[in-house]
């Protein structure tokens, strides 16, 4: 983790002094043709090695001193000190470097003029004046280069946390996908285990039946477990085999009917999203007044959102009961949850009594 910190930063830093480098750039771009157009107004010998020479030695020295003020500034990003020190450093830093800038320029100016005249004098005296004069302009550009060091510092690392925050998220958002559907997973096992044992002293080869169909839809489960987001078609997969078991248990007392618009079998659905429903509805649907059911599925297109319906005829539930759907059912429960975890507010699931019978309707982004 270390070594990835230390690369990122060396990274940021590296297009940090790339960005002032084009900065300077230009500035000295400027600058050369400013003097080179005061020289030729004044109409006076242009000495353009000179000139060029000169331009090309200020914009090496800021760079170096660019290089130096960066590395300088960005000690201080992680230092244990108040910001009124490092401000007071920094000022004490600007002076400083400012000085030692335009002396090294004058210096290596000096030493490259091999003794002949040079374009800016030597002496202490005009040397002091000059550092004077055009201190505020060296002073600015260490204040701008150490500030926009802190600022381009600063945005990565918001970008960084941001990143880190994100990837949090998602995972702890995976994590409770995959508890709410290992929760489903023992509902469902727990009730389909207590009809093959109601089975198994009246129908043996029924109750075979259904073994062998559930160990088929395990099967499938557990090569689908890691997944929170399949194909339709893969789903409705799922749901065959889970319809193959309730029909094994209540034979002729139930019936299933299941509709698919063409065209969306390839869409994308949250995984055991239409067994939970359709399990629901056999399970409270069916009851003495009603000894016989009829469920009907259908999945169709509207608009820009994939539809779910799952109708039954059976006893319905009573008004009492409506405002506890959600919490009472497991299946229904923990199907709203993760709805709402895989989708915000950008669904719908709507349970209707009709008197007889109950409808669940779902609506989620239709998505390929």
């Amino acid at each position: 983790m270390s070594s990835t910190k230390q690369k990122i930063g060396r990274l940021s830093d590296t297009q940090l002094i790339i960005g002032v480098g084009l900065v300077i750039t230009l500035l000295q771009l400027t600058t050369f043709f400013e003097i080179y157009l005061d020289i030729a107004t004044q109409k006076k010998e242009i000495n353009l090695n000179e000139l060029l020479g000169g331009r090309l030695l200020a914009w090496a020295m800021a760079l170096a001193f660019v290089f130096l003020i960066v590395k300088t500034t960005t000690r201080f990003l992680d230092a244990n000190m108040s910001w009124w020190n490092i401000i007071a450093i920094h000022i004490l830093f600007a002076i400083l470097v400012s000085f030692l800038w335009y002396s090294l320029f004058l210096f290596v100016n000096h030493l490259l003029c091999n003794g002949e005249k040079c374009n800016e004098p030597y002496d202490s005296t005009h040397m002091l004046l000059w550092y004077l004069k055009n201190f505020d302009k060296l002073f600015l550009i260490y204040l701008l280069t150490a500030s926009l060091t802190y600022t381009y510092h600063y945005v990565q690392r918001d970008i960084m946390h941001r990143m880190q925050n994100s990837r949090m998220e998602k995972q702890l958002l995976e994590s409770r996908l995959m508890m709410l559907k290992s929760q489903l997973q023992p509902h469902f096992l727990f009730n389909t285990l207590n009809s093959i044992t109601s089975l198994i002293d009246i129908d043996v080869r029924r109750a075979k039946a259904m073994i062998a169909d559930l160990g088929g839809l395990l099967r499938h489960v557990l090569e689908k477990k890691d997944e929170q987001v399949v194909s339709l078609e893969e789903e409705l997969k799922l749901l065959q085999q889970y319809i193959e078991i309730a029909k094994a248990r209540f034979a002729e007392d139930l019936e299933i009917g299941l509709e698919v618009e063409s065209g969306i079998v390839q869409a994308r659905i949250p995984s055991m999203l239409l067994q939970p429903l359709v399990e629901n509805s056999i399970q409270h649907g069916f009851s003495r007044d009603h000894p016989q059911l009829k469920v009907d599925i259908r999945l169709f297109q509207e608009g820009q959102g994939l539809v779910v319906e799952v109708k039954d005829d059976g006893q319905g539930f009573s008004p009492e009961a409506e405002a506890e759907l959600f919490e009472r059912g497991m299946g229904l429960h923990n199907t709203l949850e993760r709805l709402q975890s895989l989708f915000g507010e950008r669904f719908t699931f709507l349970v209707e009594n009709l008197y007889p019978g109950v409808r669940n309707r779902i609506e989620i982004p239709l998505s390929f």
